[in-house]
């Protein structure tokens, strides 16, 4: 029905760039304006029109009107929904459940970059992030010595010596007791372990290694309560119970001497650690490396998504039109592949002819990839992000980066109203998107489950799921653009019959 409405607006348009003037001499028209006015003649005409025209509505008249308006109107509507439908669900199979599965594989527990948060729930986005105790204590410091390895050299054996009186004895850093130097080993107040944790993992090894061979993160104890340590927190070790007796109570440990090293290893250990301003560089540096190879994926994934959704849509069309047409006189005539030939041509050209949106896609797939990145970083500096979140976050995160775009740099044919309309629109295709990822666990879960589905639940799942998202993303996007259209559709007819009134009156006050 808005079709008919502008129809009837350029038709009218063109109409008032006509005039009769135009097309009279102008003798005859101030003939005509110089002429009184005959009103008999007037009301008489008025009245041998009214024998043939009858001007009165009625209530039903006026009730079928606009049911039959209406129905105009919806069948309309109901046509593109069909459409739409359509596309949205080669769409959403194709990209989000059909790529974006294959992207979510190399999604990880806790995204692409390892925070102190997540390396505390020893969680790490590389190998390499992992804890390795040699890397501390088999590595040369700055100054070129090493925790263990290098024998008496060692940086171990030499702070036991300097502990040693003449007898060859130490006294025991924990509990003030005096033993034999042999009795003992050198104990790491604050474990290395968790130093990793809480950002030695963003340091090279020389900076591992120099906190590994500071002094005064050292204590010598005995073997036996070094080893019952292991990496446990001081104060959790002191505490932990087992058969009823707590471990500071069990190896008579001094609380003064043992409040004094703790302090002292902590002390150590934030000297050592990264500082604030470390910490961002780490995170902004592994996020833009991350970043870029994520963007990339996203990028692809559109871009490729569209070009496939582009290519499945033209085989439907084409298929649809052998259905109603026919193709040919059969496959036997000698034609088949001529027309054949012809359709593929077709629809290759629909597709290069997307080139354009397909280099838009894939824009704006890597810079939402590249944010989504940035944005799972910083979540999982707090909370550890599953892998299915971190496919949400990159979905959400993409019809969210459209609709911000549209909203600042809407099309120089679209007004402000309509780049909002339609940044709703893009918002609620996110939600229903990331609602499917929600979902496709558990009837990914529910297909393996039959035994006969089991081989082909990947691909069961992207289809089913995805036409449950597409379908929904359909329906929604109706019922957005519904709302607006019928309050459209009203403010027109009013608008245009308050214009059909004032006409009359202007008609009649010349009269």
């Amino acid at each position: 029905m808005s079709n008919s409405i502008e129809r009837f607006n350029k038709r009218k348009k063109l109409k008032d760039t006509i005039t009769i003037i135009e097309k009279v001499e102008k003798s005859h028209i101030e003939i005509f304006l110089n002429s009184d006015l005959d009103i008999q003649k007037v009301d008489a005409f008025f009245k041998e029109t009214e024998k043939h025209y009858d001007t009165s509505v009625s209530k039903e008249e006026a009730e079928n009107f606009l049911l039959k308006f209406k129905k105009e109107f919806n069948n309309e509507k109901f046509n593109k929904l069909i459409e739409d439908c359509r596309n949205e669900v080669i769409k959403s199979i194709v990209t989000p459940f059909g790529l974006g599965k294959v992207v979510a594989a190399y999604d990880k527990v806790g995204g692409n970059v390892t925070t102190i948060h997540n390396a505390n729930q020893n969680i790490y986005a590389n190998e390499k992030d992992k804890y390795s105790r040699k890397d501390y204590t088999n590595t040369r410091n700055s100054e070129g010595k090493q925790f263990a390895g290098q024998g008496k050299n060692s940086v171990g054996s030499q702070f036991t010596r300097s502990q040693m009186n003449k007898n060859g004895n130490v006294k025991d850093a924990y509990t003030g007791k005096t033993q034999k130097a042999d009795t003992t080993s050198p104990d790491h107040i604050e474990s290395l372990s968790q130093y990793h944790k809480d950002g030695g993992f963003m340091q090279d090894n020389t900076k591992r290694a120099d906190f590994a061979t500071d002094e005064n993160n050292l204590a010598l104890t005995d073997r036996s309560i070094n080893q019952s340590m292991r990496d446990y927190d001081k104060k959790e070790w002191a505490e932990k119970t087992k058969d009823g007796v707590k471990n500071k109570d069990r190896y008579n440990i001094n609380k003064d001497m043992f409040e004094e090293a703790t302090k002292k290893g902590t002390a150590t250990k934030k000297k050592h650690l990264p500082t604030n301003t470390e910490k961002a560089k780490y995170y902004i540096k592994k996020s833009a490396v991350t970043g870029v190879n994520e963007a990339a994926k996203m990028g692809m994934q559109q871009a490729i998504g569209l070009v496939m959704t582009e290519f499945f849509t033209a085989v439907f069309d084409e298929i649809l039109d052998i259905y109603k047409n026919g193709f040919t006189h059969g496959f036997d005539d000698e034609r088949f592949f001529e027309v054949l030939k012809k359709r593929l041509m077709k629809i290759a050209s629909r597709i290069k002819n997307k080139w354009k949106d397909t280099a838009i896609a894939f824009k704006d797939g890597f810079l939402s990839g590249f944010i989504s990145n940035l944005v799972t970083t910083v979540i999982n500096m707090f909370v550890t992000t599953a892998k299915r979140v971190v496919r949400i976050i990159r979905e959400g995160l993409f019809s969210l980066f459209r609709a911000v775009k549209l909203l600042l740099f809407p099309p120089e044919d679209m007004t402000p109203e309509d780049a909002m309309h339609e940044a709703k629109k893009l918002i609620a295709t996110g939600l229903i998107v990331s609602l499917g990822v929600i979902i496709e666990e558990w009837i990914d879960k529910l297909i393996k489950g039959t035994a006969i589905l089991e081989p082909f639940s990947d691909t069961l799942t992207a289809i089913f799921v995805g036409t449950i998202t597409g379908i929904s993303i359909t329906m929604v996007v109706y019922y957005i653009d519904k709302k607006r259209d019928d309050k459209k559709l009203l403010t027109s007819l009013a608008t245009q019959i308050d214009k059909a009134h004032r006409n009359i009156e202007q008609a009649t006050s010349i009269i």
